[in-house]
């Protein structure tokens, strides 16, 4: 077999020499195609295998030996709409970049061209309805009180249509894959490189080589893959000018190439950069109207007792005759400002905080603030409750040059001076797919109608009478016009530009040290990409080191390839981390956990990777320690206690707060920046929105009402602490490389290795409630582990190389010279 194998690589190496540095004249098509192959190479046959068994609203062809699927989605006539999409994540859940087109007998249809696999999508109707596919009985929660629909297509995604598709000494075509779109296959790294991968399917191939015109073929690395794939990569210098390129394939039998041609074009491919900083931060997201009442002279009115009981009703509310959760818990008032958080810095840089996320601090009516009046001002409440309107009379929306700045503004700018006298980053979030119904924009609208200078700026149905869109059906956040650019009305995307410019660089002087330091885009897949393309630069032109991070909560290849984010909150991790720590009769395997988090490891490029959001919660889900408390549900689902009469909205036990600082522990030796949610490091806990968002718990306040459930946990606040200075002692756990050393499911144990300039940590987290044990890796002579982090079970310690973790519970050691 040895000689066979080394006379086929003799022979492929002969013939791609000849093919590469010879004959030019017959040029392969380019993008895939019916292609020969190149010269003195068989092309093998991409074949897709049959389609499974499909919903009637959905057709499926093969597409002309692309390895692709020609998809058909229709919807039925009687559905009442003037505009649908479908969306789903085979396009990023856009809502606009899959048009459906009314046919002659009525129906709805669009066409996608899909690769074989699992995809989850709903129809988009008139901008502001979901629609779950009435024909297609597979379904699944969306997180959101709905369901998605749920597409199989072809043997990827119908384990059970693979027996026929692999005849013995073939190849599973419908495997191979590569595309250069995504950066999970083609992606410019530093250095003026490229890293190019390949996909098939595991121990189907024994080698793969890049062909390249004009160069010697280069073999292909296999690389660490999840399950049933194997990725090959190679890194290659940047062509100067555009070139073509295939794959080789050869197994025992035989030796082929893939017939797809693709094109690596240098005046296109971009590197993305993220700032260094960001691969530093512990990031602390805060909910700045529940973090702390530091200026009683600002606040609304009426306005809650910071300690009072969430759940009991002040004497104002329910005055109107609404009810708890219809609808004046969403709407009361606690009294949080800037000025709280300026008072409680200490307490972020004693945590050990690098950068804050704070939600939407724009003029709003709301305590959550996404229903922005001025994307100018900051609200008064969290401000110098001054009065607005008198503040801003002399503004003109569409001219810059006439914004003042409030009393308001200049308490947060000065916030941000005090933030960065103390190293502390902060970034801002935005919403720029939807205003309020204050917006001066959309009252001038609802009042002039078609002579509103502003008309093009809503998304309007009926001007008589007047009706327009919401965004996801709320009438009080109407959304912007968009087009395939971005914006219908350039004047939109100008005011956002200009409102970017003024919080990054507020004194306009080109010098943006006085501003933000980056941002938070809020549902920013509403917008089309080419726009954010456009407000990348503005930003980066702005500040090169601002930080840009997305609310995608799928897996975000399309987002991070250079062109558009640094990062997206990373609720991918969050999610495989919870099934594994959290979930009991849906609880998955530390292997099938590694396999999640490798998966996303590859999908981005590593600047992507280490800059990631690695939040676990937010104050869009339930807070960690009452998701442990609630497990088994799918990641964000059914967790408002409002609709959800099953979800135990009591206090979590020790267990679960146990289980909370585990998952904690593993957010700071992981790759990627770590994101605290307010009040989790004290021990809060809450169902989903609104309980998610209860004033925070302050050891100076105390005591709460409902004292025995409400107060500081000290010893939860102190594994913070140490945790995060873990982080902070070990450049390697924070831009070290990663790797897997042990995963073992009988145990419940992951093991994994982080690297940096020499250093070396070595990590183990036990997600078991028994104590389990491991070897540590041997080291060299005069090198031994030491205990960084956490200790052996009580009463014993690590003998020679063996080494225990007791249950629910990780340790970490580093790799130290004998003496230190």
């Amino acid at each position: 077999m040895i000689t066979v194998l080394l006379a086929l690589s003799a022979l492929l190496a002969a013939l791609l020499v000849r093919r590469f540095e010879g004959d030019e004249s017959n040029d392969p098509v380019v993008d895939g195609g019916d292609g020969d192959g190149w010269p003195g190479l068989q092309a093998i046959e991409i074949g897709v295998g049959p389609a499974g068994d499909l919903p009637g609203s959905i057709e499926a062809t093969p597409e002309n030996g692309t390895g692709l699927w020609r998809v058909t989605f229709t919807l039925a006539s009687d559905v009442l709409a003037d505009d649908v999409a479908v969306s789903g994540d085979f396009n990023g859940w856009s809502t606009q970049d899959q048009p459906m087109e009314r046919a002659a007998d009525g129906r709805w249809r669009t066409e996608a061209l899909l690769s074989g696999g699992v995809y989850r999508y709903k129809f988009f109707l008139d901008g502001d309805r979901w629609l779950t596919d009435p024909e297609n009985p597979e379904r699944e929660d969306d997180g959101f009180e709905s369901e998605n629909s749920v597409l199989r297509l072809g043997p990827l995604g119908n384990p059970g249509l693979d027996a026929a598709l692999a005849p013995d000494g073939q190849f599973r075509t419908d495997a191979l894959q590569h595309d250069g779109r995504q950066p999970l296959y083609l992606h410019r790294i530093s250095g003026n490189r490229v890293r190019l991968r390949y996909r098939t399917l595991a121990g189907d191939v024994e080698r793969v080589l890049l062909l390249s015109r004009g160069r010697p073929a280069s073999p292909m690395d296999p690389i660490t893959s999840p399950e049933p794939f194997q990725f090959w990569e190679t890194i290659v210098e940047l062509p100067a000018e555009r070139s073509e390129y295939t794959f080789g394939l050869e197994n025992a039998r035989t030796c082929v190439c893939d017939p797809r041609v693709h094109s690596l074009d240098p005046e296109s491919l971009v590197e993305l950069t993220t700032p260094d900083w960001a691969k530093h931060a512990v990031w602390y997201q805060i909910f700045p109207e529940r973090f702390r009442n530091g200026d009683e002279a600002n606040d609304p009115r009426p306005v809650r007792s910071w300690t009072s009981d969430w759940y009991e009703s002040a004497p104002w509310e329910g005055a109107d005759g609404q009810t708890f959760w219809e609808y004046f818990v969403y709407q009361r008032m606690y009294g949080g400002d800037i000025a709280g958080i300026l008072e409680k810095l200490d307490h972020l840089v004693e945590l050990g905080v690098t950068a804050i996320y704070l939600n939407p601090i724009f003029h709003a009516s709301t305590p959550h603030k996404y229903n922005a009046t001025d994307f100018r001002h900051v609200d008064t409440h969290f401000g110098a409750g001054e009065d607005y309107a008198e503040a801003t009379a002399d503004e003109n929306l569409l001219d810059p040059s006439t914004w003042v700045w409030t009393p308001s503004d200049r308490v947060f700018l000065e916030f941000l001076r005090e933030c960065k006298s103390r190293g502390l980053r902060v970034i801002l979030d935005a919403v720029f797919n939807h205003v309020g119904v204050a917006h001066p924009a959309f009252r001038d609208v609802q009042e002039r109608g078609e002579e509103s200078p502003y008309r093009d700026w809503f998304r309007v149905r009926s001007w008589d009478p007047f009706e327009y869109a919401g965004w996801a059906g709320f009438g009080d956040l109407p959304v912007f016009a968009k087009d395939g650019s971005g914006f219908d009305s350039d004047s939109v995307k100008e005011h956002v530009f200009a409102v970017t410019r003024r919080w990054m660089d507020p004194d306009g002087d080109g010098d943006p040290s006085d501003g933000i330091d980056g941002w938070r885009l809020d549902v920013p897949m509403e917008i089309r990409p080419a726009f954010w393309e456009e407000w990348r630069a503005h930003v980066k032109s702005i500040n090169p080191d601002a930080y840009i991070s997305g609310e995608i909560w799928h897996r975000a290849d399309e987002w991070l390839g250079g062109r558009h984010f640094d990062a997206v909150m990373n609720y991918r991790f969050a999610d495989a981390i919870v099934a594994w720590i959290g979930n009991i009769e849906r609880k998955i395997s530390a292997s099938e956990l590694d396999r999640r988090l490798l998966e996303l490891r590859l999908a981005y490029p590593d600047e992507a990777t280490y800059a990631l959001m690695n939040l676990v919660d937010s104050h869009d889900t339930d807070r960690i320690a009452s998701m442990l408390l609630n497990p088994d549900r799918p990641y964000d689902r059914s967790n408002r206690i409002q609709r959800n009469d099953d979800y135990n909205s009591g206090r979590p036990h020790d267990v679960h707060f146990q289980r909370a600082r585990l998952i904690a522990l593993v957010q700071m030796t992981y790759v990627g920046a770590p994101m605290i949610y307010y009040g989790d490091e004290v021990g809060m806990w809450g169902a989903d929105d609104p309980t998610n968002r209860k004033p925070m718990l302050w050891r100076d306040l105390e005591p709460y009402d409902n004292a025995d459930e409400n107060y500081v946990m000290e010893d939860h606040y102190a594994f913070y602490r140490e945790a995060v200075a873990l982080r902070r002692d070990h450049a390697a756990l924070r831009v070290g490389t990663y790797r897997t050393l042990l995963v073992d499911d009988e145990q419940d144990l992951i093991a994994f290795e982080r690297e940096h300039g020499g250093e070396v940590v070595l990590v183990a987290i036990n997600a078991s409630h028994a104590v389990a044990s491991f070897d540590l890796p041997e080291l060299a002579s005069g090198m031994r582990w030491t205990p960084a982090f956490g200790s052996a079970p009580e009463g014993r310690s690590d003998e020679g190389v063996r080494a225990e973790v007791d249950a629910i519970s990780g340790r970490v050691w580093t790799r130290t010279e004998d003496g230190d």
